[in-house]
């Protein structure tokens, strides 16, 4: 009986499981454009200052890339594939795109299914991180690696559409 009453009271503990999680497959190849850039600076206090450009607006700084320096919301398009991101396309005589401006790229960090990494790509001599916030089928969002100015730290969230392969 007391080895039976054994048995019993084990079997949770050896039947339980933990969850496993795998680090999710990212997607990042396609052609997207930028839906929504979110900019925030912090200039000492606990709470950000938050600026949203939605479709239509002109997101001008000459801190980011060359290539995104005017981001015209819902109009600047970028691509990425395996290994390189593309900016400042422009059709072609055949109907076709060509991208102007392009830099290698690789993901880093991806450790965890809830940490999707970072992208990063030197950019004119600058290395850019850019952090995966979210992957999903049809969207990325990600978030630049700010930079630290006289005004304090600012980082820009970019929300973008994938809308070609």
């Amino acid at each position: 009986m007391r080895k039976l009453f054994f048995i019993l009271s084990i079997i949770p503990f050896i039947t339980s499981c933990l969850k496993y999680s795998q680090p999710k497959s990212l997607s990042l190849s396609g052609e997207y454009v930028i839906d929504k850039i979110t900019y925030q600076e912090t200039d000492g206090t606990p709470s950000p200052q938050d600026s949203t450009y939605l479709t239509g607006s002109v997101y001008y700084d000459n801190s980011e890339i060359p290539s995104l320096d005017t981001i015209i919301v819902g109009d600047t398009k970028l691509h990425m594939d395996y290994s390189i991101i593309r900016f400042d396309p422009t059709q072609n005589q055949f109907g076709g795109t060509n991208w102007n401006t392009e830099y290698f790229y690789f993901v880093h960090g991806q450790r965890t299914a809830y940490d999707l990494g970072n992208i990063k790509f030197n950019c004119d001599g600058t290395v850019r991180i850019w952090k995966i916030l979210d992957d999903s089928d049809e969207s990325l969002t990600i978030r630049t690696s700010g930079y630290w100015d006289n005004t304090g730290r600012k980082s820009v969230v970019l929300s973008l559409t994938r809308i070609g392969p």
